[in-house]
């Protein structure tokens, strides 16, 4: 393989990627011209393929590396987003231009501070190419603040002065409406996110009407028009939401979504509005005043109409719930009923089993009388064992007698029964007239 080349082309390194295109083919006459001259009027004939577009993007990188080197440059942050890796992506601007830009989770942890929208920042940084899409961008090594942008100022100025008028407030927004028939959509009848939003409603809820209520979504006279819009809308009164929305931006294109007569204009209407204003990232006052923000239109669309494949899934799933309750309430009435029958019997039967429950009650009756005549019986013969130990006729039986003074008293004690005293004994059988002789005490 030979290969004439001119120095003015590309260096070495980048000669060394392509011959590893042309690894099996030759180039047949001289290439003169620089990367960035006018292509010649008649194409190089080639005898094998041409350069690929991978081996072309990592030329380019190369080239951008190395002409330009690490070096500051001042702008406003704006479209910031924060991967899950942990890498940030953003854009930096002025007046007239920006450019992406790429700080990696390394980088970015050593900052010390969180980046935020509108700030206004000094970035050192290598020019180079993101080359699996060939996007011009900056890798930013550090990042030194510089103060926030004018217009971002701005917003957070009329975010303060709104939010203290309550124009924010959560007790003030509306529901929306679960089965809309109209819905009115306000934006630009040539924005890229009428066609999504038209697109998603269609699918989603072919039996709504849609009302397009038309305006400017950016520029100077946006404003005005989006406030007329709402103010249309309103007075017409056909619709039973409003969905306004439009694509993504910078915060410059995105501005008439932060203009005051916007957000009172959406605080004051009758009628419940859902925002569906740029991407995800992008969060404007008007989205803090609708009733309801969505991150994008589409979004914005889905959640303003029921999918129509879940509505009928739903109601066929309450349809087998309903039949199932109706089934379980009749066979619970049969099991009733048959409970009832059972207890339905005829007058005779039913004396014959009173008959029956009286004959029980008799038996028991007899048996609780006889076990209580027993009981009282056996007490009785108690009460006359415990009578008869208690009869004083009954020691005397076995020899004991009972004496007595003159005076009928009890003596029961040789003090009682002096000598000479005359005492009357008394036995089982009979009574003992007897003088005291004499009295001998107990040793």
């Amino acid at each position: 393989m030979s290969i004439n080349y001119s120095w003015n082309f590309v260096d070495k390194h980048d000669l060394l990627r392509i011959a590893k295109v042309l690894k099996h083919g030759k180039v047949s006459r001289m290439v003169s011209s620089t990367l960035f001259d006018d292509p010649p009027t008649t194409p190089p004939a080639f005898e094998a393929p041409v350069m690929s577009v991978s081996d072309l993007n990592a030329a380019v990188r190369s080239q951008l590396e190395r002409r330009f080197p690490v070096l500051w440059v001042e702008g406003e942050i704006a479209q910031l987003t924060v991967a899950s890796s942990g890498h940030m992506y953003f854009s930096l601007k002025d007046a007239g231009a920006q450019v992406r830009c790429a700080l990696f989770r390394t980088r970015a942890v050593r900052l010390g501070w969180q980046p935020r929208q509108g700030d206004k920042v000094r970035a050192r940084v290598q020019v180079t190419l993101y080359e699996a899409r060939g996007e011009f961008q900056l890798t930013v090594e550090t990042l030194v603040k510089g103060g926030l942008g004018a217009l971002y100022e701005r917003f957070l100025s009329l975010k303060t002065e709104l939010e203290a008028a309550g124009l924010f407030d959560a007790a003030r927004k509306q529901a929306l409406p679960a089965f809309p028939r109209t819905i009115g959509i306000i934006t630009s009848p040539q924005a890229a996110a009428l066609h999504d939003v038209m697109t998603t409603l269609t699918r989603r809820a072919p039996y709504a009407r849609l009302i397009l209520y038309p305006t400017l979504v950016q520029g100077t006279e946006a404003t005005a028009q989006i406030v007329q819009a709402i103010h249309a809308a309103n007075h017409h009164g056909q619709a039973d939401v409003l969905l306004l929305c439009r694509g993504g931006g910078s915060l410059e294109d995105l501005w008439s979504f932060n203009e005051a007569a916007v957000v009172r204009a959406i605080a004051d209407s009758r009628l419940p509005i859902i925002t569906g204003v740029g991407h995800e990232t992008d969060t404007t006052l008007a989205d803090l005043a609708a009733d309801v923000r969505a991150p994008t239109p589409t979004a914005a669309a889905e959640l303003i109409a029921p999918d129509k494949t879940r509505l009928l899934s739903l109601v066929e799933g309450q349809q087998r719930h309903l039949q199932q309750l109706v089934l379980r309430r009749i066979d619970d009435a049969g099991m009733k009923l048959d409970g009832y029958a059972a207890r339905l019997r005829s007058p005779a039967a039913l004396l014959e089993r009173q008959q029956d429950r009286l004959h029980q009650y008799q038996t028991r009756l007899k048996l609780w009388s006889q076990r209580a005549l027993e009981r009282e019986q056996r007490r009785l013969s108690e009460f006359k064992l415990r009578l008869q130990a208690l009869d004083p006729n009954q020691p005397l039986k076995r020899g004991y007698a009972l004496i007595t003074d003159a005076q009928g008293h009890l003596v029961d004690s040789i003090t009682k029964a002096p000598p000479t005293s005359q005492v009357q004994l008394r036995l089982a059988d009979g009574q003992l007239q007897a003088r005291i002789e004499s009295v001998l005490p107990d040793a």
